[in-house]
């Protein structure tokens, strides 16, 4: 099988994984497929504290492979959809933050994909929707459900009723990325972010961002603030949490050791 993705670590714990399935990223199974076992790599790398994910074509993904799909039955079609949410799944259960930087078209499960990372960053040039309305279809690898969470209910109705395609700047009025610059400053806006990030202590980061999503998929209030308590105790116990004090104390800059 022919490796359409690369993934290395760039700087000091900030990974990088590239898709390059040429020539719009089309998600196939085996390319999902691909994506998901690296993702299971990059969780055993400690190493790796941050990771971009991002697309080294003129677009960032067009979503399914509908060339693919169209030769599935409706069974091969929802067994593609189980491999599309094992993939999207794995990548929003990484214990490190991950950063999507979104060029030219990401459409459906390209969107979806982005729409399971923590933070996005679009080009302006980028044209970013959930189509799948207009085909006859709904959004099925996560999009009805990630998607509210993102941009709020009322938004994601009107992006999935509608079908639309939005340009990288209309997506910041909806909250869907942190920020939108020129495509040419795309990969430098995402180091800077994942630099920011590297600033703090690594077990604090990865607590914080799993107390936050544990909260994403419970209701229960009570639930929500006890997952935060058992993630803050994680924080206590580490020998970072005895660094960032004896750094304050001594007017320094802490030494992380992920520890």
């Amino acid at each position: 099988m022919i490796s359409n993705i690369d993934f290395k670590i760039i700087d000091k714990h900030i990974g990088c994984l590239t898709l390059s399935r040429s020539p719009f990223n089309a998600l196939s199974s085996d390319f999902l497929l691909q994506i998901q076992n690296i993702i299971k790599d990059i969780s055993k790398n400690l190493d790796c504290r941050v990771l971009i994910i991002k697309s080294s074509l003129d677009n960032f993904s067009v979503g399914a492979d509908l060339k693919e799909r169209k030769i599935m039955s409706k069974l091969e079609s929802h067994k593609a959809l189980d491999i599309f949410n094992n993939c999207f799944n794995s990548i929003e259960n990484l214990n490190i933050p991950t950063i999507c930087l979104v060029n030219g078209f990401c459409l459906g499960g390209g969107t979806e994909l982005a729409l399971s990372c923590d933070i996005r960053v679009v080009s302006y040039e980028s044209q970013i929707g959930l189509p799948e309305t207009s085909i006859g279809i709904i959004p099925g690898a996560g999009g009805t459900f990630r998607l509210p969470r993102v941009i709020g209910v009322q938004n994601a109705k009107y992006w999935i009723f509608t079908a639309k395609k939005f340009t990288g700047k209309e997506t910041i009025n909806y909250g869907f990325a942190i920020n939108c610059v020129k495509f040419s400053n795309l990969f430098d806006e995402g180091m800077s972010i994942a630099k920011d990030i590297l600033k703090n202590a690594p077990i604090a980061v990865k607590s914080a961002k799993k107390a936050i999503n544990m909260s994403l998929f419970e209701t229960n209030r009570d639930q929500c603030l006890k997952a935060e308590r058992n993630n803050y105790k994680i924080t206590l116990k580490s020998k970072d949490r005895d660094e960032a004090l004896d750094a304050f104390l001594n007017k320094r800059k802490p030494n992380w050791n992920n520890e």
